[in-house]
């Protein structure tokens, strides 16, 4: 319940990280200094758009999702 009731912010905050790093990489890369590691910071953006998948699939396995009331794990 509490992976459910924290996935709006959890949420929000792995998507934001994502563009914010992406948005970095890209500006860095046209206007900044030519050794900047854009490789990894586009990495570490997928990285945290890639995360919320297991947290999605997580909240999707510990929900009570049956129609018939058993519980299922």
């Amino acid at each position: 319940m509490l992976l459910a009731i924290l996935e709006p912010l959890v949420t929000f905050a792995f998507a934001a990280l994502a563009l914010l790093g992406l948005l970095t990489t890209l500006f860095f890369y046209l206007v900044g200094p030519p050794d900047f590691p854009r490789w990894t910071m586009l990495a570490l953006s997928l990285g945290f758009a890639l995360a919320l998948v297991p947290y999605h699939a997580l909240i999707r396995l510990l929900s009570n999702g049956s129609k018939d009331g058993a519980v299922s794990l």
